[in-house]
């Protein structure tokens, strides 16, 4: 039996406060709908129109599962903890230091932070034309030049804050421990990504490159350290992370029909945020996202990246020569990029999932039976799969081993 959607109950007591803190006695809820199974595999995503006397106001509420098993062995709460934390506790923070709001994250209206009923109540971006990029096909680079761009203004305002209030900055992360890493070991992730890492190199050698392949040796007995013990919280040129950057966790907004040019984009969640390198951004959301156009762009992207940096310390009063020149960013690529070209053959399979296999995968995580028996399958879109890791680990062997 499919575990229930969220309770009628607990989305009236969430809305109800929300409603009470912005002022709205009368109103009426009308629930809209959910997303579909294999869409939210940490929770449930519920749609929810709120019709008050002189206007509607769409929201979208995201919910733990309150599955005991997937509770067990999984670090949920940590999870929602940490994203309640961010939009409660250190986006308004930036915001009072960037002394205006900050655009790259839709707006939280409450969070709920009860045992087994953790929330979040947020706007609804769809209402004002945002959508979630397919994911089974990569991005072009307007999308990634757009996501590099929004990606250093965001990064620059924690980076701001380290350098002007590094009291204040260190308050605000000191609890921010690596979630990702909980994820990691508590889920038993790691021999899986492992296997699939060998399996990307696999498709190196067999593609004719076997010199290449043999670059990566060192770095498949690495892994762990790149994934788990890797970051340098500490360092000054380290920022407050988005942290989950696959296809999933941005959207886009057009002018018009063939989305091959968005005119602007959100970052959403927040679960998996964290202070490091800016470059486990970057590295996580391109070698997820892209494919070999893309991918030869790379210098054109970075240097974006650093420009939009560059420009948003400036405005802060920095001089990002001092304090991340470009050279600096290039060799943080160096030593931090294999944290995204790690995640890379498990989330562009996940990205590639036909949806019965993506309800397949989540059913399988809810039940509490970890990656190993779904993510650990042959593709329908194998050969689209092989190909985009030839692409990935092709370029990182070619400009960084």
């Amino acid at each position: 039996m499919a575990e229930a959607k969220v309770k009628l109950t607990d989305l009236q007591a969430w809305i109800g406060t929300v409603m009470a803190e912005e002022g709205v006695t009368d109103y009426h809820l009308d629930v809209s709908g959910n997303t579909t199974d294999g869409d939210g595999y940490l929770g449930e995503v519920t749609f929810v129109k709120i019709k008050a006397p002189n206007k509607d106001i769409h929201l979208v509420v995201k919910s733990a599962k309150a599955s005991e098993e997937f509770r067990k062995k999984t670090p949920i709460k940590q999870a929602y903890d940490r994203e309640t934390y961010m939009y409660t506790k250190v986006f308004p923070v930036l915001e009072q230091f960037r002394k205006e709001c900050l655009h790259q994250f839709p707006r939280c209206y409450g969070a709920c932070a009860e045992d087994r009923k953790e929330a979040l109540i947020m706007e609804d971006l769809k209402m004002s034309g945002f959508e979630v990029h397919d994911r089974r096909r990569p991005q072009n680079l307007n999308h990634a030049l757009l996501v590099f761009r929004n990606y250093g203004k965001y990064h620059a305002v924690s980076l701001g804050l380290r350098l002007r209030e590094p009291v204040l900055f260190q308050k605000l992360t000191k609890d921010m421990s690596d979630v990702m890493a909980m994820f990691m070991t508590q889920m038993k992730i790691l021999p899986n990504v492992t296997k699939e890492f060998e399996t990307a190199v696999d498709v190196l050698r067999r593609s004719g490159k076997g010199a290449l392949a043999d670059k990566y040796r060192d770095v498949t007995t690495k892994l762990k350290q790149y994934l788990v013990d890797n970051g340098d919280a500490d360092s000054t040129q380290s920022v407050i992370l988005h942290g989950d950057c696959w296809n999933n966790n941005m959207m886009f907004k057009y002018e018009d029909d063939n989305k091959t040019q968005p005119t602007d984009m959100r970052f959403i969640d927040f679960q998996l945020s964290k202070v490091a390198s800016p470059v486990f951004d970057l590295s996580y959301y391109l070698y997820t996202c892209a494919d070999k156009p893309v991918l030869d762009q790379f210098d054109f992207l970075l240097q974006a990246y650093h420009s939009s940096l560059s420009d948003a310390l400036e405005e802060l009063g920095l001089d990002c020569e001092q304090v991340l020149s470009y050279d600096q960013l290039k060799q943080h690529w160096r030593k931090y990029g294999t944290y995204g070209l790690a995640l890379a053959p498990m989330i562009v399979k996940i990205e590639l999932f036909e949806s019965e296999e993506a309800v397949d995968f989540a059913e399988s995580l809810k039940k509490g039976q970890g990656f190993k028996n779904t993510v650990d399958v042959k593709l329908q879109e194998q050969e689209v799969y092989e190909a985009r890791l030839l692409d990935v680990f092709q370029h990182f062997a070619e400009k960084f081993l």
